[in-house]
């Protein structure tokens, strides 16, 4: 039986969090080493474009976790998409306009930094 990591007083989501944001850094860090400071900078833009929106759910979400009107929920659940795949698409659409030549860093650390979620599943469940 392999012994998994627990959590200890730390919610899943500020983990995720921690987790995207020390990613975010390294990749930020390797990139700069090895293409300059331009794709440094691209790669700390990636890692926002990953964690603002999942930030953004996770506040219309975790506070009303607790409430027990369905409706309330999938009202929450839905505004809080609706904002995420809004700013997603609005970073997205900045990153090609400031970072066009950058691109690949920039990508490379958003998908980095979504693998923090699976990661964070395997290592809980």
């Amino acid at each position: 039986m392999i012994n998994r990591p627990r959590l200890r007083n730390m919610s899943l989501a500020w983990a995720v969090l921690g987790a995207q944001i020390t990613t975010g850094l390294v990749m930020a860090a390797v990139f700069g080493a090895t293409s300059g400071r331009a794709s440094a900078w691209a790669a700390l833009f990636g890692a926002a474009v990953a964690v603002v929106p999942g930030f953004w759910m996770a506040l219309w979400m975790l506070p009303r976790r607790r409430q027990v009107d369905a409706s309330k929920m999938a009202r929450a659940f839905y505004w809080g998409e609706f904002g995420k795949l809004g700013l997603t698409v609005g970073l997205f659409v900045a990153a090609a306009l400031f970072f066009g030549p950058q691109f690949f860093a920039l990508l490379s650390t958003y998908v980095a930094c979504l693998a923090c979620y699976w990661l964070a599943l395997i290592l809980t469940r």
